[in-house]
Protein backbone atom coordinates (compact mmCIF):
# COMPACT_ATOMS: atom_id res chain seq x y z
CA UNK A 1 0.00 0.00 0.00
CA UNK A 2 1.52 3.67 -1.01
CA UNK A 3 1.58 6.34 1.82
CA UNK A 4 -0.49 7.85 -0.58
CA UNK A 5 -3.05 5.57 0.30
CA UNK A 6 -2.39 4.81 3.69
CA UNK A 7 -2.91 8.70 4.50
CA UNK A 8 -6.63 8.30 2.53
CA UNK A 9 -7.51 5.63 4.59
CA UNK A 10 -6.71 7.37 7.38
CA UNK A 11 -8.67 10.37 6.20
CA UNK A 12 -11.71 8.59 5.47
CA UNK A 13 -11.58 6.77 8.64
CA UNK A 14 -10.95 10.12 10.99
CA UNK A 15 -13.57 11.84 8.86
CA UNK A 16 -15.82 8.95 9.58
CA UNK A 17 -15.22 9.40 13.90
CA UNK A 18 -15.72 12.78 13.22
CA UNK A 19 -19.22 12.66 11.61
CA UNK A 20 -20.35 10.26 14.30
CA UNK A 21 -18.97 12.54 16.94
CA UNK A 22 -20.98 15.54 15.92
CA UNK A 23 -24.35 13.34 15.71
CA UNK A 24 -23.31 12.24 19.15
CA UNK A 25 -22.97 15.92 20.22
CA UNK A 26 -26.61 16.59 20.51
CA UNK A 27 -27.87 16.88 23.82
CA UNK A 28 -29.36 18.76 26.49
CA UNK A 29 -28.38 21.98 27.95
CA UNK A 30 -29.72 22.63 31.21
CA UNK A 31 -30.54 25.95 32.71
CA UNK A 32 -30.94 27.02 36.25
CA UNK A 33 -32.93 30.25 37.61
CA UNK A 34 -32.54 31.32 40.77
CA UNK A 35 -35.09 34.63 41.76
CA UNK A 36 -34.81 36.50 44.81
CA UNK A 37 -37.63 38.71 45.67
CA UNK A 38 -36.14 41.42 47.90
CA UNK A 39 -39.46 42.89 48.11
CA UNK A 40 -42.59 42.81 50.49
CA UNK A 41 -44.67 41.44 47.97
CA UNK A 42 -45.70 38.09 45.95
CA UNK A 43 -43.22 37.88 42.51
CA UNK A 44 -45.33 36.27 39.56
CA UNK A 45 -43.98 35.63 35.96
CA UNK A 46 -45.14 37.95 33.56
CA UNK A 47 -43.45 36.14 30.52
CA UNK A 48 -41.37 33.59 28.99
CA UNK A 49 -41.02 31.71 26.19
CA UNK A 50 -42.38 27.97 27.86
CA UNK A 51 -45.65 26.92 27.82
CA UNK A 52 -46.64 27.34 31.17
CA UNK A 53 -49.60 25.01 31.16
CA UNK A 54 -47.17 22.26 32.20
CA UNK A 55 -46.42 23.50 35.25
CA UNK A 56 -48.91 23.46 38.28
CA UNK A 57 -50.31 27.03 38.68
CA UNK A 58 -48.30 29.32 40.73
CA UNK A 59 -45.12 27.22 40.22
CA UNK A 60 -42.69 29.90 39.21
CA UNK A 61 -44.05 32.25 41.82
CA UNK A 62 -41.67 33.75 44.40
CA UNK A 63 -43.11 34.54 48.16
CA UNK A 64 -42.14 37.96 49.76
CA UNK A 65 -38.39 37.68 51.18
CA UNK A 66 -37.55 34.47 49.50
CA UNK A 67 -36.03 32.73 46.98
CA UNK A 68 -36.98 30.05 44.57
CA UNK A 69 -34.81 27.82 42.15
CA UNK A 70 -36.11 25.87 38.58
CA UNK A 71 -34.59 24.41 35.92
CA UNK A 72 -35.11 24.21 32.28
CA UNK A 73 -33.70 22.08 29.39
CA UNK A 74 -33.23 23.13 26.11
CA UNK A 75 -32.40 20.45 23.07
CA UNK A 76 -28.92 21.54 21.50
CA UNK A 77 -26.71 20.24 19.24
CA UNK A 78 -22.91 21.61 18.95
CA UNK A 79 -21.56 19.28 16.23
CA UNK A 80 -20.06 20.04 13.24
CA UNK A 81 -20.95 21.96 10.53
CA UNK A 82 -22.14 25.47 11.83
CA UNK A 83 -20.87 28.06 10.21
CA UNK A 84 -22.18 30.56 12.93
CA UNK A 85 -22.17 30.74 16.46
CA UNK A 86 -25.03 28.20 18.20
CA UNK A 87 -27.16 30.77 20.82
CA UNK A 88 -29.72 29.90 23.20
CA UNK A 89 -31.57 32.85 24.60
CA UNK A 90 -34.22 33.35 27.27
CA UNK A 91 -36.09 36.48 28.00
CA UNK A 92 -38.44 36.14 31.27
CA UNK A 93 -39.99 39.24 33.52
CA UNK A 94 -41.67 39.09 36.75
CA UNK A 95 -43.92 41.75 38.57
CA UNK A 96 -44.87 42.66 41.57
CA UNK A 97 -47.95 45.57 41.21
CA UNK A 98 -46.65 48.25 38.85
CA UNK A 99 -42.95 46.86 39.48
CA UNK A 100 -41.40 44.59 36.82
CA UNK A 101 -38.33 43.31 35.79
CA UNK A 102 -37.34 42.35 32.70
CA UNK A 103 -33.82 39.56 32.50
CA UNK A 104 -32.40 37.72 30.05
CA UNK A 105 -29.86 35.25 29.68
CA UNK A 106 -27.93 34.33 26.28
CA UNK A 107 -25.36 31.39 25.54
CA UNK A 108 -22.91 31.78 22.42
CA UNK A 109 -21.55 28.71 21.74
CA UNK A 110 -18.68 29.16 18.48
CA UNK A 111 -16.74 25.81 17.08
CA UNK A 112 -13.30 25.60 15.58
CA UNK A 113 -12.03 22.65 14.39
CA UNK A 114 -10.69 19.83 16.24
CA UNK A 115 -9.40 16.26 15.48
CA UNK A 116 -12.90 14.02 16.41
CA UNK A 117 -15.55 16.53 17.15
CA UNK A 118 -15.40 20.40 17.57
CA UNK A 119 -13.93 22.69 20.22
CA UNK A 120 -16.57 24.72 21.56
CA UNK A 121 -15.53 28.18 23.22
CA UNK A 122 -19.21 29.27 24.85
CA UNK A 123 -20.12 32.80 26.33
CA UNK A 124 -22.60 33.30 28.75
CA UNK A 125 -24.61 36.36 29.27
CA UNK A 126 -26.82 37.80 32.13
CA UNK A 127 -28.88 41.11 32.20
CA UNK A 128 -31.89 42.84 34.04
CA UNK A 129 -33.87 45.61 33.09
CA UNK A 130 -36.58 47.41 34.99
CA UNK A 131 -39.13 47.52 32.56
CA UNK A 132 -42.44 48.52 34.96
CA UNK A 133 -44.36 51.75 35.82
CA UNK A 134 -42.90 52.03 39.05
CA UNK A 135 -38.83 51.47 38.79
CA UNK A 136 -37.36 48.93 40.89
CA UNK A 137 -33.98 47.64 41.12
CA UNK A 138 -32.93 44.72 38.81
CA UNK A 139 -30.38 42.46 38.58
CA UNK A 140 -28.61 39.44 36.82
CA UNK A 141 -25.56 37.34 36.93
CA UNK A 142 -24.17 34.26 35.56
CA UNK A 143 -23.11 32.31 39.15
CA UNK A 144 -22.31 29.16 38.03
CA UNK A 145 -21.10 27.21 34.55
CA UNK A 146 -19.63 23.82 33.13
CA UNK A 147 -16.82 24.62 30.41
CA UNK A 148 -17.57 20.70 28.32
CA UNK A 149 -20.65 19.85 26.32
CA UNK A 150 -23.79 20.49 27.35
CA UNK A 151 -22.47 23.96 28.60
CA UNK A 152 -25.00 23.71 31.45
CA UNK A 153 -25.26 27.41 33.63
CA UNK A 154 -26.94 28.81 36.22
CA UNK A 155 -28.40 32.75 36.36
CA UNK A 156 -29.30 34.60 39.22
CA UNK A 157 -32.01 37.02 39.13
CA UNK A 158 -32.64 39.24 42.25
CA UNK A 159 -35.86 41.83 42.10
CA UNK A 160 -35.76 44.76 45.09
Amino acid sequence: MTHFKIYLATAIVATGMALTSASAQADVTTLTFEIVNNTSGPLTLNRSSWNLSLAEPGFFDVDPLSEHSFEANYKTNFGYPRKTPATLREVISYANGNRECTFTTELKVSQSFGVFKPTLTSARSASATSTGMEDVKCEARVTEKTDNAPLNYSVRYTVG
